[in-house]
């Protein structure tokens, strides 16, 4: 005890004020980080699941049946396999399944375009909460996935994030299979290619 009031004592003023500019500088930085994980993920999932719901939207009604080969998802497997993914990630982080569904039969229970829209619009939402709603000190919290290694509550943003990413891609792939543009595509060049 009798060292560290020893060694407060012999700092002087303006070291004292170098300590206490030090300590507001790190106490205000770590204030700017609280809850940027989480403002940067959500951003991230907002902007790709618009792009998501508007090739959604673009692909026809009759096209959702389509797939590139035999035993790969179909238009419709693919955003259903989205849905599914949003509310699994999204209650990993604490997020409510809405009633009534199931998780486990999501691929086989949305086959039209319009449930499929409407639950995709509804998963991305309850995502996007998640992962807003996710406090700092809950990220190194261990989550159990049905597969093997260590996760928590960042894998799981972070995976949300890289899944909704990896399926834009796989549909825009889709889309430009059927002739379709992309409708952002059309935007940026004028209405074309």
């Amino acid at each position: 005890m009798f060292f560290p009031i020893l060694h407060i004592n012999i700092l002087t003023k303006p070291h004292m004020k170098k300590l206490f500019t030090i300590v507001m500088l790190l106490g205000s930085v770590q204030l700017f980080a609280q809850g940027q994980l989480q403002k940067e993920a959500s951003g991230n999932i907002s902007y790709t699941s618009d792009h998501v719901m508007q090739l959604a939207e673009a692909i026809p009604a009759e096209k959702y049946s389509w797939a590139p080969e035999e035993g790969v998802r179909s238009v419709a497997g693919v955003l259903a396999h989205i849905i599914t993914l949003n509310y699994f990630f999204g209650s990993k982080l604490g997020g409510t399944v809405p009633e009534g569904i199931n998780m486990m039969s999501i691929e086989k229970d949305l086959t039209e375009k319009e449930e499929i829209t409407a639950a995709l619009k509804q998963s991305y939402e309850m995502l996007i909460t998640a992962v807003q709603k996710a406090k700092d000190e809950s990220l190194s919290e261990k989550v159990e996935y049905p597969f093997p290694g260590e996760y928590t509550n960042m894998s799981s943003i972070l995976i949300a994030m890289s899944h909704t990413n990896e399926h834009l891609g796989q549909l825009i792939a889709y889309a430009r299979m059927n002739g379709i543009t992309p409708p952002w595509s059309m935007a940026e060049h004028g209405g074309g290619e």
